[in-house]
């Protein structure tokens, strides 16, 4: 099998040069590939005295959508882009969903990143406008250096990722097609060899299964490409993004509780609540790294595709740990990791995926885990109805000690009230999921709950 190559070509269109150098700035790749990351962004990276761990890129720049669909066809034959961040508004001709659908079109294998201020274009318009794809993505501004840099790495990892499966897929292909030529040929001769057609049969029966097995595993690894942003998350599903903010909302009344009273209150403090806050929604963070079908299934999974989904723990750990290791400022990412691994551990050691019992546990996966629980419960998925919240609520009570830690089922119980009130809250539409609540530190947003219980 050819080995992928490694493409970290870059295409930029917008109309405004100073966007051009931020993205250049963030990623620290000049024009000329003798790039060095910027010794300010290698201190805010962590690496100030060494050489950045991050990919080399080479990055085009277009500052029109015509100019960009020119660069992009240009390069499309020897060295195609495997990315391009595309500014929604742009003052003359073809403005960013324009540019991006030519673009989708132009190079099937191209990776879009959709580059929006907040007022410009929802989630639910994007959707609106290309569906349920793995090829958009959707990043706000002003950008955040960690998650552009993650942002970039992930999709250019999956390019080369998706170039091998489209090659693997491809070989399948042509010895399926062989095989389909050999099963013709017997076929033509089976008058001839009547006395052999029973053994023929059965070998064409066993050839085609094998064949429909070995594209099956070759489709399912190409399925598991990591990525790791929770933005990305977010173009998967469009409940995922109420789903984030009442879970958070959860958690955080959850942690607070715990932080007055009970065996956790020494271990909950300012510092731990903002980051409590600020990673709790990683925690499925790794389920883009999932496929559409099993992830949006709308029935139970098999047994292949729970172990399939299982894995979403492990993949968007090792993305948030890889972050967390190139800045100085990922003390929230590292909870994140922890978040993102274990909030499917039991309180019993049966979870996963590391079969962590009790204290074992990280304690802001045991708190997440009830947060995200009671809401899977309660909210519409493609594959159920939602659970009445009473209903919810006596499930998880009979789950203490077992799934759950009892001293966060105190806690749950304890503000039960308030998590009515914030599911009513948010699922009216009176909570801006962008916008933070509240902070206890003016630096750090985190989750008030008086300002969702005022009714």
């Amino acid at each position: 099998m050819t080995v992928a190559p490694e493409n970290r070509r870059i295409l930029i269109v917008d109309d405004n040069e100073a966007i051009h150098a931020d993205f250049r700035d963030i990623l620290g790749r000049a024009q000329d590939n003798r790039a060095q990351l910027r010794e300010s962004k290698l201190a805010l990276l962590g690496e100030a005295s060494e050489p950045s761990p991050m990919p080399m890129f080479e990055i085009d720049s277009a500052f029109s959508g015509e100019e960009g669909i020119a660069l992009a066809a240009a390069k499309r034959k020897e060295t195609p882009y495997a990315l391009a961040f595309v500014d929604v508004r742009m003052p003359s001709g073809l403005d960013g969903l324009q540019t991006a659908k030519l673009l989708l079109d132009l190079d099937p294998e191209l990776q879009v990143v959709i580059c929006t201020a907040h007022a410009d274009y929802s989630l639910t318009d994007i959707l609106r406008e290309f569906g349920h794809t793995g090829r958009v993505m959707l990043h706000k501004k002003p950008f955040d250096v960690v998650e552009t840099c993650l942002l970039t790495v992930s999709l250019t990892d999956k390019w080369r990722l998706t170039y091998e499966m489209n090659q693997r897929l491809q070989q399948q292909s042509n010895q399926i097609s062989d095989a389909r030529r050999v099963m013709s040929i017997i076929e033509g001769c089976l008058d001839e060899l009547e006395h052999a057609h029973d053994e023929l049969r059965v070998h064409s029966i066993e050839l085609t299964d094998r064949l429909a097995d070995r594209k099956a595993e070759i489709v399912g690894t190409r399925d598991l490409t990591m990525f790791a942003l929770a933005q990305l998350a977010d173009s998967r599903d469009p409940e995922t993004g109420e789903h984030l903010l009442r879970m958070r909302a959860y958690a955080q009344l959850l942690a607070e509780e715990l932080s007055t009273s009970g065996p956790y209150a020494d271990q909950i403090d300012r510092a731990f609540l903002a980051d409590f806050y600020r990673s709790t929604p990683l925690h499925d963070i790794g389920k883009v790294g999932i496929p559409d079908q099993i992830l949006l299934k709308p029935g139970p999974l098999t047994r292949e595709e729970f172990d399939i989904m299982k894995r979403h723990t492990v993949i968007g750990a090792e993305a948030l740990e890889r972050a967390a290791a190139q800045s100085n400022f990922g003390g929230f990412l590292k909870m994140g990791a922890l978040i993102a691994r274990s909030h499917h551990e039991r309180f019993d050691g049966n979870g996963y995926p590391d079969s962590t019992p009790g204290d074992e546990t990280p304690l802001a996966a045991r708190i997440t885990a009830v947060a995200d629980v009671f809401d899977a419960l309660t909210s519409v998925r493609v594959y159920k109805d939602a659970m009445p919240t009473d209903e919810a609520k006596q499930l998880i009570l009979n789950e203490t000690g077992k799934h759950f830690d009892p001293a966060v089922i105190d806690a749950f119980v304890a503000r039960y009230d308030d998590f009515l009130k914030v599911k009513e809250s948010i699922d009216g539409g009176e909570v801006d999921p962008t916008t933070p609540v509240i902070c206890f530190d003016q630096s750090l947003p985190l989750f008030e709950p008086p300002a969702l219980l005022q009714n």
